[in-house]
């Protein structure tokens, strides 16, 4: 894939170095590296990935730019507990039982009544009630 603008070129340089993520970065480097006369498959094989994905990879940038680089938002593991709903129902419990974790927890999943482990529980208290 040949990336006639310079402009498109160096942004692309900047980002392979500096992106915010490790998507981003690989993403960016097999553009430049399919500019600088790289075959697909030499580029899946650097990146570890399949084919398909590096043709993807091109043709959601034809089609988006520099945008196709970044994260799409939707993407990854949803969260089990919403801070939204369910910290209410939390810091209920935890204040009822402060030296006692486990039961808040037990009495937690009563409550909203869905299968989280005491691991993910305590995350959650740590990310939100500290």
């Amino acid at each position: 894939m040949k990336i006639e603008d310079e402009t498109i070129l160096q942004k692309l340089l900047e980002i392979s170095k500096n992106g915010k993520s490790k998507q981003e970065r690989i993403r960016a480097h097999s553009l430049v590296l399919s500019n600088e006369g790289r075959k697909s498959h030499e580029i899946a094989t650097i990146f570890d990935v399949t084919g398909r994905t590096v043709f993807q990879w091109f043709k959601d940038f034809k089609e988006l730019g520099l945008d196709s680089l970044a994260q799409q938002s939707g993407r990854g593991r949803k969260t089990k507990l919403s801070a939204d709903k369910d910290l209410a129902i939390v810091k209920k419990h935890i204040e009822a039982h402060p030296h006692q974790p486990k039961k808040a927890y037990a009495l937690t999943l009563e409550e909203i009544d869905i299968k989280v482990s005491y691991n993910t529980f305590k995350r959650f208290l740590k990310k939100h009630l500290t």
